[in-house]
Order: structure tokens, then sequence, then C-alpha cells
């Protein structure tokens, strides 16, 4: 049966009242409404559940029972009142949060434990997947996410940009001589990640010019970790993100080569449905993305 729980309410707020008149007092709405909203009620219902009169009303012996249920009602509905207060002003609970490999390897990896002990209360769920994801569908809060935007069910947060550069242990340059052109790559062991197009083709740019340059690796994989890793080792001229390679340059693991030439830079974003940006755990993490992709990224 369809019928208004504000109906069900204010019935309930009568009889505790002991009048229509304090009843509607208590509420802060005019006595005919209230009337109203309970004659509605027993319409629906089929049955009397007031007996009136011009001194007193009476609860009938259905609504004696049905008040039982109506009590039950109301604290339901304060109950989860309470649980929606306690997620809007506390910062517990779970936040599931989805980035690409590279990034929660390269970025959120170092910082996590600093989160979790600022806010002991919340829980993370953290995947790492470098294909995308559907963040509504899949029950995510919060993406981290390279590239452009494509949903507009999503607000996107822009945390900085990527440079992408050519890197080369001097390990590979002691035994190839360093190219000094981008023409000369064809001439050497590329390693690239296998993202950057199928058929390896990739736009190159210079402050000059731009030009397509087809690339045949020796090594293409779906992870920027393993495509730094093996040019440290030595196996080749790779095209990786600048930031992963602040450390390995300060200790000389890493030289970048053809310094003019390099991918166009690529924004990061964070993205999240817009009403999610109001829960306490949501807004903190996406504070503290904020930061540390701002220092990360910083050049």
């Amino acid at each position: 049966m369809n019928y208004d729980v504000d109906d069900l309410l204010v019935f309930l707020a009568v009889v505790e009242a002991g009048s229509f008149t304090v009843g509607a007092k208590r509420l802060g709405i005019p006595k005919a409404s209230v009337s109203r909203k309970v004659s509605r009620l027993e319409q629906k219902l089929g049955v009397t559940l007031l007996e009136r009169s011009t001194r007193s009303q009476n609860l009938t012996e259905v609504g004696t029972r049905f008040l039982t249920h109506c009590k039950r009602i109301r604290e339901e509905i304060d109950l989860a009142d309470a649980t929606v207060s306690e997620i809007l002003h506390s910062y517990k609970g779970t936040i599931r949060i989805g980035a690409s490999v590279t990034i929660g390897q390269q970025i959120i990896k170092p910082v996590i434990s600093s989160f979790l002990r600022k806010y002991p209360d919340i829980n993370i769920e953290l995947s790492l997947a470098n294909h995308q994801v559907d963040l509504i569908e899949e029950g995510f809060d919060l993406l981290i996410r390279i590239g452009d935007l494509d949903d507009s069910r999503l607000i996107g947060k822009r945390l900085g940009s990527a440079q992408r550069k050519f890197y080369a242990s001097p390990s590979y340059l002691k035994l190839n001589n360093e190219p000094k052109e981008i023409g000369e790559l064809c001439n050497h062991h590329l390693l690239l990640m296998r993202m950057l197009g199928s058929d390896n083709k990739v736009e190159l740019i210079s402050k000059e010019k731009k030009e397509i340059v087809q690339l045949n690796p020796r090594l293409a994989v779906d992870d920027f970790s393993v495509v730094k890793q093996a040019t440290i080792d030595g196996e080749g001229i790779a095209l990786l993100p600048s930031y992963m390679c602040k450390k390995a340059i300060s200790n000389a693991e890493l030289i970048n080569i053809l310094p003019k030439w390099g991918m166009s830079d690529i924004d990061v974003y964070v993205l999240y449905p817009k009403h999610r940006a109001k829960i306490p755990k949501v807004k903190a993490f996406l504070n503290f993305t904020t930061d540390t992709f701002l220092k990360k990224l910083s050049r």
C-alpha cells in the first residue's frame, strides 16, 4: 500500500501530543494541515485510527496496533539520519580508489602510509589497473586518471601535467653512441610503454616542430616501472614520465638525452562524483592527493 510517510509521522505526533492542536504546534504547521494528513492516512488504510470528539481523541484498536509500527518506522528514520550524519561529519569508513599501476607505484605507494597514520579510522581499497574503469559502475569514490576526460557525470580536478622525455643509462651510452637527432633512434634499442600506440608511431615535439616517428621497440610492456628498470639496467633508450626519473638522475642511474625532444605533456586528473566531495573521508583524500601530486609533478 502506498501512503506518505510524512502523514504517518504526523499521526504519531498527534497521538504523542494528546491533541491535534498541540501536535500542530510541535510540528510547526497549521492544525488544518495536521487534520488533513491524518484523514488522508485513514482513507488510504481504509480504517479509523483516531475517534475524535470536541473534547478528546482516542485511539481505536487498529490505531493502537498501527501506532506500534509507526514508532518503529520513526526509529529507523532516526537511525538513517544518524548514519548519514556520521558519514558527513566524521573521518571514518572505507574509500575505494582506482589508479594506473605506475601512478600507484610511483606516486601513491611512497606516501600512503602517512595518510593512514593521519586518519586511523579510514580504510583504503586501492585498485591498480592500466585499463579504463567505470567509476560509478564499479563503485569507486575516486579515480586518478591520465589524459582527456570523457564522462560528464564526474567532476575532474586537474592535479598537474607530466612530461615525457627520452632517458638512457650511462652504461648503455658507454657502449652506444648517444643520439643527437631523433632520426638516429632507429639505430638504438628502444624500450616503450605499450599503450603509446599499437603501431608504435609516436608524435614527438620540440619548441620548433613536431614529427611523427616510427619507433620499433626491443621491449614493449604495459608498465612504466618495468620500462624504467630495463633502462637503468642498460637495455636501451626509453620514453618515460619525467617525475619517475628524478631520483634516478640524481643517483646518476639515468641521463636525459635528446633534451629538446619528447612527447606532449599529459594532464593528470582526479575524478569523482560531485556529491562525494562533501563526505569528509573523501575530501580528506582529495586534499591529500592534490598536495602529493603538486609536489611530485613540480618541475
